[in-house]
């Protein structure tokens, strides 16, 4: 008996199948072995949002993480595998295939990125790694049902200035986090940012916050910093100068990566 005819079609069902399920994956795992970057790559990671709000008691929140692998040149690389852990929460394959992705080859595509969706309860640490590169970033959690994020400029007074007249002189700012009612958010890690300044001629300016650019609120929800023109930069605020060439600029708070940005709070800085 000829059992030739039975065995192909079995054996062209299974190649088949071996085919489909190949097609489908996110990973490199049927090609037998991870492609990883060259020596002398690097590896960057970022996420979005990089402070997790978690809406209600006991539950989770979610957040995209990219890591772009960069050769040394600093050219982004395109199909180097990626792998994922985390310190702690789950790891899974962006929608809509949501599959388990902690230490699963990821393939970079032509931006030389590999994404995954992290899903945790509490702050916890991703890092990636491809050959000898890795990259590691710390996500932080916030208990509460965050709604925006304020920034205003503190009354004048003590050491507080309303405008910024000398080199050494500080304005001090005060972030709040809020709920929906208004309530302050304890605990959410603030970043203070400048979105620009210039002077009256259109040179640009850069402060500097003390103590840090990030801050964790207090049990009112409020982060508090002071701000000064850099020394490198006072004599472009100068108005001593003929003619003089005030600075204004902008401040911005928010959580880290940028989400929930507050409305820009306006100074002015002009310095004799």
């Amino acid at each position: 008996m000829n059992t030739t005819k039975g065995i192909l079609p079995v054996l062209g069902a299974a190649a088949g199948l071996m085919i489909v399920a190949c097609g489908v994956a996110l990973t490199a795992s049927c090609r037998g072995s991870d492609q990883v970057a060259p020596e002398g790559s690097t590896i960057t990671i970022a996420a979005n949002p990089a402070t997790i709000v978690i809406a209600t008691p006991g539950g989770s929140g979610s957040s995209d993480v990219v890591a772009t692998v960069y050769s040394a040149a600093g050219v982004p690389q395109e199909d180097q595998d990626v792998r994922f852990s985390s310190s702690a929460g789950s790891l899974f394959t962006p929608p809509p295939d949501n599959q388990p992705a902690a230490n699963i080859p990821i393939p970079t595509d032509n931006l030389g990125n590999a994404h995954v969706v992290l899903t945790t309860t509490t702050t916890t640490t991703v890092t990636a790694r491809s050959g000898t590169a890795t990259g590691s970033l710390s996500l932080s959690t916030v208990n509460g049902n965050l709604n925006a994020i304020t920034i205003n400029q503190d009354d004048p007074g003590g050491n507080c200035k309303d405008t910024i007249t000398a080199c050494s002189d500080t304005i001090c700012v005060t972030a709040q986090a809020v709920d929906d009612e208004g309530m302050g958010i304890p605990g959410v890690v603030i970043v203070f940012s400048q979105l620009d300044g210039t002077n009256s001629d259109g040179d640009p300016f850069v402060v500097q916050f003390s103590p840090l650019t990030q801050v964790t609120t207090d049990a009112g929800g409020f982060a508090h910093a002071t701000v000064k023109v850099k020394d490198s930069d006072c004599d472009v605020c100068s108005v001593s100068t003929s003619p003089p060439t005030p600075c204004t600029g902008n401040l911005q708070a928010s959580l880290q990566g940028g989400g929930f940005p507050s409305g820009p709070l306006e100074f002015t800085a002009a310095i004799n």
